[in-house]
């Protein structure tokens, strides 16, 4: 059909208006940055719950199961128990932070621990020292406590400390995925206080706490330890600066091997690790309530394991 001069002119400053529309809109779109990505980390099952909650408190109000190695989309983070996500088929809910990963890629987010190639950490004269954002380091909630995480040589030590309000409770872990057989002696661990004093805390006899009538104050968790300032990596102004949102690395948790209740079967026995093997127990130690910083050192094999512990200051 012919269309007159006229009519083109006429309808050239409206094509111009929606092309400069389209461009603001691409613009605005361009400059909503998107939200970071996560994948399902969920060893030992094959989905984990999203709830409507971010409490997840029971009864359950699952919405959703999601599979291992599906991604996720994290809408916010306050870096507590769950993060608030969104599935790609657009469904919202939250998920514990403990089954969330940016570490591994969605054809190789499986449960097989053998599948992952952990970051090992290089030891300084045989001492392999925990320190936040460095490689092999990792740090991860689990069950309201904070871990440590260190792999060195293949082996990984996972520990937390918690404030019991009677003893200093540690849980420890030993993942030994290498060729060769390591040795556990729980003898050799030791705590140190290093602030306000100077001091190595006393190792608790487990034969001795089972017949304590203080069992119940034992078993209670009060303060999870955090890591000392001096083990946070600072990183200089030049370089990117660190993600504000930290997930668990492609590590697991090896502690949830420990089901056993009571003193003395919870704690950490003597063992020799086999490779492919784990072992995982409890150590309490004598508590000072005034304890600010200090440090644990756990031997495995030929390498010594340094994880720095800090408390708040007590009022």
């Amino acid at each position: 059909m012919y269309k007159s001069a006229k009519n083109v002119l006429l309808g050239s400053p409206l094509l111009f208006a929606a092309m400069r529309l389209s461009a603001n809109e691409a613009g605005s779109n361009a400059a909503v940055a998107a939200p970071p990505r996560a994948y399902i980390n969920c060893p030992g099952t094959t989905s984990v719950p999203m709830t409507s909650d971010a409490e997840q408190a029971l009864p359950l109000a699952q919405i959703a199961a999601l599979s291992c190695g599906k991604p996720v989309s994290v809408l916010s983070d306050n870096e507590g128990y769950t993060t608030h996500v969104r599935t790609a088929e657009r469904q919202e809910g939250y998920v514990a932070r403990m089954y969330l990963t940016k570490a591994i890629s969605p054809s190789n987010a499986r449960s097989d621990e053998q599948s992952q190639k952990p970051v090992n950490a290089t030891p300084q004269n045989g001492v392999v020292r925990w320190v936040s954002g460095s490689p092999g380091c990792d740090q991860f909630q689990s069950h309201g406590r904070l871990v440590e995480s260190a792999t060195a040589e293949g082996i990984t030590v996972q520990v937390s400390l918690q404030d019991a309000g009677w003893m200093f409770h540690a849980t420890v872990a030993v993942s030994d995925p290498s060729a060769a057989e390591v040795s556990i002696l729980p003898a050799l661990v030791t705590l140190d206080e290093l602030t306000p004093s100077l001091r190595n805390l006393r190792q608790e006899n487990p034969s001795e706490l089972a017949h304590s009538q203080v069992n119940h104050m034992l078993l209670r968790e009060e303060a999870s330890a955090m890591p000392t300032p001096s083990a946070i990596a600072f990183h200089s102004s030049s370089s990117a600066p660190p993600s504000t949102v930290s997930y668990r690395s492609s590590v697991l948790d090896y502690a949830t091997t420990i089901d056993a209740n009571g003193v003395e079967s919870r704690s950490l026995k003597n063992k020799n690790v086999a490779p492919g093997e784990r072992a995982a127990g409890v150590l309490w130690f004598a508590r000072d309530p005034n304890a600010h910083e200090l440090s644990m050192r756990f031997s495995v094999g030929n390498l010594v394991f340094d994880f720095p512990f800090s408390f708040e200051q007590k009022k």
